[in-house]
């Protein structure tokens, strides 16, 4: 398919030190769209040069920020170029430029807002380790975002102008991925999935973190979103169910002392503990909502 008639398709790839790589990403990218944007995150490496070489425009951070950082960066410059479609991949190499066709095209059909690269199909030779963190990250989205995302960490994605334009974030670290996606699906983009290939085997690092560092970041990221989309529910009902089992276990020790006259204080400690954090999550459910609800009326 190529290039779209009439139709501005911009490549944008958040770096950090794959100097490697990233000069033949960036030439093989350019067959497909009309420019390459690179943001390099502040790499210690010659990241930047490589990608001018290859014929990127790029972007630099004087530090390393992180990917949500660069993502923001990369959002602006595709707003400002009035880019038709843009498209993001990761800077390592891991996915083909040949099929920025396929995941562009739902968009350009007007059958989708923003496109989402699956990786868990076919012949891709995925880590375990990988799969499994994917998909508690991809479950506590879809705990969320309340859509059933089977891949939610892919870095390879097309989205519409629409989408660029009405996406708004705060994550400016790995979390970006998973904030994006819930906000998008809060503000009613429709958002498709297109399988992907996916290499591991690129010779560079995949991941500029380990797994543990990664999936806490999304984690605690994904915490504050789902405490503050749905705080009645995730915090006011385990709330309420540990303030029950407070009153239970007070109600208990009372009339143990009075039946024995005996005093049991580990029983007094457990219906204390679970009083007094059951009020203070009902109490952070209602102020959440109020939050909650107040952001939302800011956005409509």
């Amino acid at each position: 398919m190529g290039k779209e008639e009439g139709k501005k398709i911009i490549v944008c790839i958040p770096g950090y030190n794959v100097a490697k790589v990233i000069r033949q990403l960036v030439m093989e990218c350019r067959k497909y769209s009309d420019d390459v944007i690179v943001c390099d995150d502040g790499s210690i490496d010659d990241t930047a040069s490589e990608a001018k070489k290859g014929g990127a425009t790029v972007i630099s951070h004087s530090k390393n920020s992180g990917k949500g950082a660069a993502m923001k960066s990369l959002f602006n410059i595709s707003k400002y170029l009035k880019a038709d479609v843009t498209i993001t991949m990761d800077g390592d190499g891991q996915f083909l430029p040949q099929e920025i066709d396929k995941i562009v095209k739902p968009i350009i059909e007007g059958n989708a807002d923003i496109v989402i690269g699956y990786r868990f199909e076919g012949d891709n030779q995925i880590p375990s380790y990988r799969k499994i963190g994917n998909k508690l990250l991809d479950k506590m989205t879809n705990m969320a975002s309340e859509l059933r995302f089977r891949d939610t960490q892919s870095g390879f994605r097309a989205y519409s102008s629409k989408a660029i334009d009405l996406i708004n974030f705060e994550s400016e670290q790995f979390g970006a991925d998973t904030e994006i996606l819930i906000d998008a699906s809060r503000k009613g983009l429709k958002i498709v999935e297109e399988k992907v290939t996916v290499l591991y085997n690129t010779g560079e690092k995949t991941s500029t973190k380990n797994p543990i560092s990664h999936t806490g970041e999304v984690v605690n990221s994904l915490v504050e979103l789902i405490a503050l989309r749905r705080p009645l529910r995730y915090l006011g009902t385990p709330g309420m169910v540990l303030t029950s089992l407070g009153l239970a276990f007070a109600i208990l020790t009372i009339g143990l002392f009075n039946h024995d006259r005996y005093f049991s204080i580990p029983m007094t400690m457990l219906a204390l503990g679970c009083f007094v954090i059951g009020v203070m999550l009902i109490l952070m459910s209602v102020v959440l909502f109020s939050i909650g609800r107040a952001m939302r009326k800011g956005y409509s």
